[in-house]
């Protein structure tokens, strides 16, 4: 019989198919993704989500919920990387400028561009300048977070969940605001009724959200906004809280308005907006 290969051989060996796992599992994980009803709303083409089955999409706000968490958690993660990277000091550049990166190019893109397209509708040069200072904006926003180590808490979370209540006060910020965004679309389709116009889709995401579940998603983002913002006093979390709660149901009924029905370049606008006044009430009310 053979003599048995090192131990160290076998590994080099196996290397490469622990690489090849790993990419299948990954590439397994992003078409997965790539099929939820919640993720196609955010990111795919109309003529991909044209051919979807409506019946599909009338429980995705759960799933938009749950994505919006997810996005926060992935920013989280992006900007403390790019800040353990780069070493950063005041102001945290280079985070800033990773995190608005993947916002702009990844989940949020079509957001920028329905935006930009409300802002100019017939002119693609204006439409372009458009969608490059919405992206300007998201990432001045960001670059205006800090860390506020100084600022004392009144509570603590016990040592078991208090990786909840991260102590650089930037990444509550950051996960909180996609899902602020989230709910800016269930929001929206509480307040205008579908019509003819109205993607399927949409109408059945819209029919699928009763009043109660966006009431109860925006008592638990109150909650969550309160705990993670008492530092700062009544005063500023009013601010926060009120601000965007105001352009979350304004931009929503004011972009629907303008597409003259619900439609889901209204609903994603509505998100970008509402993020960027989370952003703008939390630095204004710090």
């Amino acid at each position: 019989m053979p003599p048995s290969a090192p131990a160290s051989t076998l590994a080099l060996v196996n290397e490469p198919a622990k690489g090849k796992l790993c990419c299948s599992v990954a590439r397994s994980v992003l078409d997965s993704l790539r099929r939820r009803p919640a993720y196609m709303l955010l990111t795919a083409d109309d003529e991909r989500l044209e051919v979807e089955e409506p019946q599909r999409f009338a429980r995705s706000w759960i799933g938009l919920i749950a994505l919006s968490v997810l996005w926060g958690i992935v920013l989280v993660n992006l900007w403390g990387v790019a800040w353990g990277i780069f070493r950063d000091y005041e102001p945290l550049v280079m985070p800033a400028m990773a995190t608005a990166g993947v916002f702009c190019l990844w989940p949020y893109r079509r957001g920028i561009a329905a935006l930009a397209e409300f802002l100019s509708p017939r002119d693609a040069t204006a439409r372009a300048v458009a969608a490059s200072g919405l992206v300007l904006i998201v990432a001045f926003c960001l670059l205006g977070l800090k860390p506020d180590w100084h600022r004392w808490e009144f509570t603590r979370l016990p040592w078991y969940v208090g990786w909840l209540q991260p102590d650089a006060k930037l990444y509550r910020v950051l996960l909180l605001m996609p899902v602020w965004g989230g709910w800016a679309m269930l929001i929206a389709v509480k307040f205008t009724r579908p019509s003819e116009a109205t993607e399927p889709q949409v109408a059945a995401f819209a029919a699928g959200c009763g009043a109660a579940s966006a009431a109860a998603c925006m008592a638990a983002l109150l909650l969550a906004s309160i705990l993670y913002f008492h530092h700062l006093g009544l005063g500023s979390q009013v601010v926060i809280l009120a601000g965007t709660v105001a352009v979350a149901i304004a931009s929503g009924v004011g972009l629907c308005r303008a597409a003259g029905a619900p439609c889901r370049r209204a609903l994603l606008g509505a998100n970008v907006l509402t993020q960027i006044a989370f952003i703008l009430t939390y630095l204004a009310g710090r």
